[in-house]
C-alpha cells in the first residue's frame, strides 16, 4: 500500500475574506479566479494530486456556493482506492448549533466523518496561497522521524511580512521551540530575528499524528485555532518539529499582494511554473475555442481560452478565460479575470468586456464585468483607498468588483 493512503487532507475554505474584498463580496477566498483561468483552490489540490494524495476534504462555509460549484465540476478521482476531493459545508447539528469559529474548529467539526478513513496521519492546508510544494516529501519526512507529533511547514519572510504570520524558534533537529502568532510588539519580533534578517514563519501547513490531533481538539474544546492556540499549547507536551520549504509561497491575504502574485505569472522565470507539464495546476476543463486576435500587441502577457481581441495594446497582463475587447485598447500591469459567458461585439456599448478606446492600468477586473467605450482607468491621483459605488482602490490597485457595468466615458 501507498503510503500516501494512509492520509486524510483537509483544505481550509477560510474566513469571511474582508482583506480580499470586494473580491470575496460573493465567493469565498479559495474560490477567486487566478492566473486567468484558475481558482486558487487548484493550488493545493493540484499539489495533493502530484503527491499522490487522493483523499481530500475542502471545508467551506462562507460565500461557499461558486467554490462548491468549481471542486464538483473539476475534481472527480473517485476510483476503487476510495479516492476523493469532496465539500465539506459546515453544518449544524444536535451536539452542535455553532458555525465553524476558527481554522481547529472547523478541523474539529469534521473529524468525525474523517475518522470513518481511519487515517494515520491528517495533512492540513490553506484554500488560498499560492506555492508549489512536495507535499510527498513533507508527509514521508514526518512519518520517518518517530519522534514527531506534529510537523510545521516553514518559509522564511522578511519583517515586512513577519507580523501577520505565525513566526518561531527551531532549536536541535528541527525542534520547535517557541511558536507566537502575528507578533506586533517590536521586542519579540526582534528576539525571533534571525541572523540573517529574516524569520521562520508558518505556512498555516500542517502534519499531525491521528491520535495526537485527536487528543488536542477533543482535549481542548475552547481552542479553536491552529496558530494561536493547539500549536504552542501542544508544544509542551508533543513532539512539533518545523519543516523547511524553500520555493516560493505567497500568503494571498490582501489586494495588493493577490494583484502581485497575478503579475508575477507573466514574467518568463515566474516561481509558479505554469507551463510545467509534469506537474500542471488542474481546474475545470472548460472547452473553450482557441483566442482569436486581431490587430493586436501582446507583450509578456498571459492570454487564456475562448478570448476575442479587436485591437490595441496588451502589455504585462493576464487576461481570463472568454474576454473580449474591442479596438483601439490600451492594457497595461492589469488582470482581467474574464467572464462566465461571452459578451457579443459591436452591439453598443457595455457588451464587450472592454470596449473600443478604453485604457486600463494597475487594475484587477472581476468576473463578467463590461466596460464602456472610451473609459479611463488609470488612478491618476495615486490613490491608495477609494470607493465610488463603481470602483474601488485597495493598496493602490483600482478593483472593479463581479458583474459592474462601468458608463462610456468614466475616468478615475
Amino acid at each position: 500500500m501507498d503510503s500516501m493512503d494512509r492520509i486524510v487532507t483537509i483544505i481550509l475554505g477560510g474566513g469571511r475574506g474582508t482583506r480580499l474584498m470586494p473580491l470575496t463580496r460573493m465567493r469565498s477566498k479559495p474560490a477567486v479566479p487566478f492566473g486567468g483561468k484558475y481558482r486558487l483552490v487548484d493550488i493545493p489540490i493540484s499539489n495533493c494530486i502530484h503527491a499522490g494524495l487522493y483523499k481530500v476534504f475542502v471545508l467551506t462555509q462562507f460565500n461557499s456556493f461558486s467554490l462548491n460549484r468549481h471542486v464538483n465540476l473539476s475534481y472527480y478521482i473517485k476510483d476503487f482506492r476510495n479516492s476523493f476531493v469532496e465539500i465539506f459545508a459546515a453544518e449544524q447539528t444536535p451536539e452542535n448549533m455553532n458555525w465553524f469559529q476558527g481554522t481547529a474548529d472547523a478541523v474539529r467539526q469534521v473529524m468525525k466523518h474523517l475518522r470513518n478513513y481511519d487515517p494515520d496521519y491528517v495533512l492540513i492546508l490553506s484554500g488560498d496561497q499560492l506555492y508549489t510544494m512536495d507535499l510527498r516529501d513533507l508527509v514521508e519526512t514526518h512519518m520517518r522521524d518517530g519522534d514527531r507529533g506534529i510537523t510545521v511547514a516553514t518559509t522564511m519572510v522578511n519583517r515586512e511580512t513577519a507580523s501577520a504570520l505565525g513566526l518561531m524558534r527551531v532549536g536541535e533537529n528541527n525542534r520547535i521551540t517557541e511558536f507566537v502568532e502575528k507578533p506586533t510588539d517590536p521586542g519579540v519580533l526582534d528576539s525571533l530575528q534571525q541572523p540573517d534578517g529574516r524569520f521562520i514563519a508558518s505556512m498555516g501547513i500542517y502534519v499531525f499524528d491521528r491520535k495526537v490531533l485527536d487528543q488536542l481538539i477533543d482535549g481542548y474544546p475552547e481552542h479553536t485555532d491552529f496558530g494561536k492556540e493547539i500549536i504552542p499549547h501542544a508544544m509542551r507536551s508533543v513532539t512539533t518539529k518545523a519543516y523547511v520549504h524553500d520555493g516560493y509561497w505567497e500568503d494571498i491575504g490582501t489586494i495588493g499582494s493577490f494583484y502581485e502574485a497575478n503579475l508575477l505569472l507573466t514574467r518568463p522565470q515566474a516561481e509558479v511554473k505554469l507551463f510545467n507539464m509534469d506537474k500542471p495546476i488542474y481546474t475545470h476543463a472548460r472547452f473553450l475555442p482557441p483566442s482569436h486576435l486581431g490587430s493586436v500587441t501582446l507583450t509578456d502577457s498571459l492570454l487564456c481560452d475562448g478570448c476575442y481581441i479587436e485591437g490595441g495594446e496588451i502589455r504585462n497582463s493576464v487576461i481570463g478565460i472568454r474576454t473580449v475587447i474591442g479596438e483601439n485598447v490600451l492594457i497595461e500591469r492589469s488582470v482581467l479575470m474574464g467572464a462566465e459567458k461571452y459578451h457579443k461585439v459591436g452591439e453598443g456599448d457595455g457588451h464587450c468586456t472592454v470596449d473600443d478606446g478604453s485604457v486600463i492600468r494597475n487594475a484587477i477586473i472581476d468576473r463578467d464585468v463590461r466596460i464602456g467605450r472610451r473609459v479611463r482607468l488609470e488612478n491618476r491621483d495615486n490613490l491608495q483607498e477609494y470607493d465610488d459605488g463603481l470602483v474601488e482602490i485597495r493598496d493602490g490597485v483600482i478593483v472593479v468588483p463581479k458583474g459592474t457595468e462601468i458608463p462610456e466615458g468614466y475616468v478615475l
